[in-house]
């Protein structure tokens, strides 16, 4: 039976993605797969239970027979960090290994999704390298890649684990930068022994969020139908210039939302004149009676929240730094563009899988 860990080195890099892009393709392919988070610090608490979203999302869309307990094994509560802090630490060490053994039970390979850092789970002595090592796992890197920074940081995860680095996926792979990356970072990775199994282009479906999400984050006021929620929102405007010029300024971006104060008419109207997802008003204003019709004309849903601009587009922006893939259509797109640029063969031939 083969084991693989996705690691990463930060936060919002696609682990979870790629972790349900690679079980759904190695079950195409005839393996029979198990998958587990075995340390989570992202713990959300429901009227009947304590878990992990994510590690309950992919069980549910792969269909896996394990309970969640055993998916997620430890859970990095509030009062396990209080009990630790006063001196009544607890072993995880045994539960997650019998929770690993009833997974991997009767299965060809399992997943293993790491945590956001390699710092994370030093509290209960389950950090990446110490859960790799527990478990005999060899590391795939998930690394956003933005510039040659990144490098670096790769070949700091490779002196730290050795061979234990099975290889690197870079994501989100800007356009502009993708025939630099292919030429000349591909190459000088893998001569220093890191294979390079994937480069995944930055997909802007991918990296927007549902005006539902978007208002659901913000928790404010919905002015408009409900339905007209389901819009996709790929990027964040900020509206603050001069009337003259927004024209043109909210034609540069398709499907955004525009964030502006809610006494502004005028950008209001100018957004509703191009592709606009949502209009986000801030200051508690209500808008004036013409841009609630053009709203309605055009079904573009208008949010009103209570703080200001700046505050507001903070707020959004970390939304959008942590889009999760619970919506079947971008786990479709995602699992589409690994298809065609992940090298699966050479993945299944370095962990000994046999189709």
């Amino acid at each position: 039976m083969a084991t693989l860990y996705v690691a990463s080195t930060e936060t919002f890099v696609g682990k979870s993605a790629v972790c349900i892009g690679l079980l759904q393709r190695m079950q195409r392919d005839g393996f029979s797969v198990g998958y587990m988070k075995p340390v989570s610090v992202s713990v959300a608490h429901t009227p009947d239970a304590v878990l992990d979203e994510d590690a309950a999302f992919i069980r549910a869309s792969l269909g896996l027979s394990a309970s969640l307990d055993q998916i997620a094994p430890v859970l990095i509560t509030p009062g396990v960090v209080e009990s630790i802090l006063r001196g009544q630490p607890t072993s995880f060490t045994r539960v997650l290994r019998d929770a690993y053994l009833a997974v991997s039970r009767d299965k060809d390979v399992v997943v293993l999704e790491g945590t956001n850092t390699w710092a994370e789970g030093a509290l209960v002595d389950l950090t990446a390298d110490q859960v790799t090592d527990l478990l005999q796992a060899p590391g795939l890197l998930v690394s956003r890649y933005s510039s040659t920074l990144n490098v670096d940081t790769i070949l700091s995860v490779q002196r730290y684990v050795g061979d234990r680095l099975l290889g690197v996926l870079l994501n989100q792979v800007e356009e502009p930068q993708m025939e630099f990356v292919q030429s000349r970072v591909v190459p000088f990775l893998e001569g220093r022994g890191i294979p390079v199994f994937g480069l995944l282009p930055r997909d802007s479906a991918l990296a927007g969020v549902s005006v539902e999400e978007l208002l659901e984050h913000l928790g404010g006021q919905l002015i408009g139908r409900r339905d007209w929620c389901t819009r996709t929102v790929e990027s964040l405007m900020i509206g603050a210039m001069g009337a003259d010029a927004s024209l043109s300024f909210f034609r540069r971006r398709a499907n955004k939302a525009v964030i502006t104060g809610g006494d502004r008419s005028d950008l209001q109207l100018a957004a509703l004149e191009t592709s606009t997802s949502a209009l986000v008003l801030t200051g508690n204003f209500r808008p004036a009676p013409q841009v609630v019709d053009r709203a309605e004309e055009r079904q573009v849903p208008i949010i009103l929240v209570p703080d200001d601009t700046l505050a507001t587009v903070d707020r959004a922006e970390r939304l959008f730094g942590r889009v999760r893939f619970h919506q079947r259509a971008k786990l479709q797109r995602f699992t589409e563009l690994m298809d065609t640029h992940f090298q699966y063969d050479r993945l299944y031939e370095a962990l000994g899988m046999e189709r």
